[in-house]
């Protein structure tokens, strides 16, 4: 017994008549009859009754009916599961709370030796954290620069930076403190469109105050354009630095953090790693 043959039977039982059914899916009417037949000979029981020019079910065909039904959608719910599964295998999903440069370069060296698996890059706000356990991979903010089995160093976050207008009042210092710039409004850039903040906005939560936001932009060039015509004042560390064009006509003043320096890196659960995500992972550790 084969699913073509139900299908076939099927076809018959709804349209009451071989000859649509050989229409309907463009075959033989007596490859239709045959289809039947095998079935029938199979169960041991006929499944219609002639009325006229009109096949109907009889009692046993029926049952047959619902039950063929039944077993062919249960097998439709299968074939997507297989798939689904395939589908995972080869599909790494990241989480992106902040983003990292050196993960775009890792990725794109990746996708193009791996072309058959794709990346997912899910951007997530810091206050998603906790209700989110989706991804293969996280990419956070890391204290110190953990060699732990599940965390890979990605980029060092460095020292912490004000960028402010010409023209401010703290232009012309040598250096800041987090206290200096604790009733500043700030310009920040958002990183999801949930209306997660960039990291900074973080850094200065976890300095123990909350920076008043005078804009949110969408993107880098943006944030400092608003910088630059005096909206507020941005933060970046270090390594945001090498965006020097875009930082033009603004000053660039190093603050003293209390909070120590950060690493940037992928995190990630052991017990939950996919093939994909396996095979990505051992391709980063190669390639940092």
């Amino acid at each position: 017994m084969n699913t073509r043959d139900l299908q076939i039977f099927i076809k018959i039982a709804d349209y009451r008549s071989i000859t649509r059914t050989a229409e309907d899916l463009q075959m033989t009417q007596p490859a239709i009859s045959s289809a039947l037949k095998r079935l029938e000979e199979e169960l041991g029981y006929p499944l219609f009754i002639r009325r006229g020019k009109w096949l109907l079910l009889n009692s046993q065909g029926e049952l047959f009916y619902h039950a063929s039904k039944d077993f062919l959608a249960e097998m439709d719910h299968v074939r997507s599961g297989l798939q689904l599964i395939d589908h995972q295998k080869k599909e790494i999903v990241i989480e992106m709370y902040l983003h990292s440069d050196r993960l775009y370069s890792l990725l794109g060296m990746f996708t193009r030796e791996n072309p058959d698996i794709r990346v997912t890059l899910q951007l997530r706000s810091h206050s998603e954290l906790e209700s989110y356990r989706t991804g293969d991979f996280k990419v956070l903010l890391s204290p110190d620069k953990d060699e732990s089995d599940e965390f890979l160093p990605l980029e060092h976050m460095g020292g912490l930076y004000a960028v402010l207008p010409i023209h401010h009042p703290f232009s012309s210092y040598t250096h800041l403190t987090i206290d200096d710039l604790k009733d500043e409004k700030y310009v920040f850039m958002s990183v999801s469109d949930s209306g997660g903040i960039e990291s900074v906005y973080h850094t200065c939560i976890n300095a123990g105050f909350t920076p008043k936001i005078s804009v949110i932009t969408s993107g880098k060039t943006s944030k400092f354009a608003a910088i630059r015509k005096g909206c507020g004042i941005g933060l970046a560390y270090d390594n945001a630095l090498s965006l020097a064009p875009l930082i033009k006509d603004c000053r660039v003043i190093p603050v003293e953090f209390p909070l120590k320096i950060s690493w940037l890196g992928l995190t990630w659960k052991p017990e939950e790693m996919t093939e994909a995500a396996e095979r990505f992972l051992t391709f980063a550790k190669e390639n940092i």
